[in-house]
């Protein structure tokens, strides 16, 4: 991508809001993360996978488990969770 294409794209994000749009990611809180791991700390080798990874990666599972609407589907997501953590994945 030249220099050009560059500038007209952020130019394009300032005008439209994308730029000064809140990353997701970043409100997930230390909290939140310290929740589902404590909810974890009963799957090996999940959980010691989980500390382990980056914190972009925690605050994304952390945010699938929060964003489930209902007790079942949080129990679904766990469920996934552990089954990749186990294997030592990211969410994808």
């Amino acid at each position: 991508m030249d220099e050009l294409t560059v500038r007209w794209k952020i130019e394009d994000a300032k005008k439209n809001g994308q730029w000064d749009a809140v990353n997701p990611l970043a409100i997930i809180t230390d909290e939140q993360i310290e929740q589902l791991l404590t909810l974890l700390e009963g799957y090996e080798p999940a959980y010691t996978n989980l500390q382990a990874m980056p914190l972009s990666v925690k605050k994304t599972y952390t945010r699938a488990y929060f964003d489930a609407k209902t007790e079942a589907g949080r129990e679904k997501r766990i469920a996934w969770m552990v089954d990749r953590l186990n294997k030592n994945l990211k969410p994808m």
